[in-house]
């Protein structure tokens, strides 16, 4: 999120080439679709918003971030939530062949994520702006120093942000209470690569792991992690040729078949999930409960907001 540090790394403050980067954070995040269940892997509790009402969510926090900025003398276009979505849809192995086979690593979804960014109205916008002008439309939106909100995350680390500025007033205007909505929101998000550590540190996926290089170096592509074959089918210094790489997520997705890795990731990542949801059901559920008080907050400011 905009001006968040953690315990051991300070953000750059009012860097004229950080700016951009910094403003636009949220509205990057915003391009991820919010799913109907909760990022421990398994649906929501009831009472969670559908990603539909998500989506409300998103756009009205969208609008009134417009609205603050325009009223501090800057430009904002609201960010659509999208339905795009990279490699943390296969975060343990690649298993689907016929995703392999079309569309290798995803090297095409990648380069169209960059023209999104090369295109995006807001970062031509402030990139145009003069170095004081950019900074002061970084204070607009994060406030003047990122204090103010504090939250401690379920893997240890701290993260800070301004309770001034505009992202904080469109937080706190749809969900009242901005410091619990920081602390909430950001545990919940860090349980999903809590989870998947969780997973990749267990011993039984560690055999799994395995047996899968194994299969791999026969099908000859010695790599004993998947994310190490990716990283050299994605390599920007070496790409590999299109169809090297395709070759590669194949065998990558066979090998987890025929290794059974993928069932195996798939139960692990349930199991840590299960006890992830147990352990935070406090703070996911009161989430959930202060997104379901926020609709209709958010459905008046769409509908005053949402044609200009």
């Amino acid at each position: 999120m905009l001006f968040e540090r953690s315990r051991t790394r300070t953000l750059a403050f009012l860097s004229a080439g950080a700016a951009v980067a910094l403003l636009l954070t949220a509205a990057w995040w915003a391009r991820w679709p919010h799913p109907a269940h909760d990022p421990t892997g398994a649906r929501a509790p009831g009472g969670a918003p559908t990603a539909q009402l998500q989506r409300l969510l998103h756009d009205a926090e969208q609008l009134l971030l417009r609205s603050c900025m325009r009223g501090a003398g800057f430009d904002y276009h609201p960010v659509p939530s999208a339905s795009l979505t990279d490699d943390r849809s296969f975060p343990y192995v690649l298993d689907d062949p016929v995703r392999a086979r079309e569309q290798g690593y995803g090297r095409d979804m990648r380069r169209d994520l960059r023209e999104l960014a090369r295109r995006d109205p807001n970062r031509r916008y402030f990139q145009s702006l003069p170095a004081p002008r950019r900074a002061q439309a970084l204070v607009a939106a994060n406030g003047p120093s990122p204090d103010g909100l504090r939250a401690t995350l379920p893997t240890g680390g701290v993260v800070r942000r301004s309770d001034r500025g505009c992202v904080s007033a469109a937080q706190r205007r749809l969900y009242g209470d901005v410091s619990a909505w920081f602390q909430l929101s950001n545990t919940v998000r860090a349980l999903d690569s809590l989870r998947r550590a969780r997973v990749m540190a267990d011993p039984r996926y560690t055999r799994g792991l395995t047996a899968w290089a194994q299969c791999m170096r026969r099908a000859g592509h010695p790599f004993d992690t998947p994310g190490r074959a990716r990283a050299a089918a994605l390599s920007t210094t070496d790409p590999m040729p299109r169809g090297q790489e395709t070759a590669l997520a194949l065998a990558e997705a066979r090998c987890a078949t025929r290794t059974g890795l993928t069932g195996l990731a798939r139960r692990l990542d349930d199991h840590h999930g299960a006890a992830l949801r147990r352990r935070y059901r406090r703070d996911i559920d009161r989430k959930a409960r202060l997104q379901n008080q926020a609709l209709p907050r958010a459905r008046a400011v769409v509908a005053a907001l949402g044609e200009r």
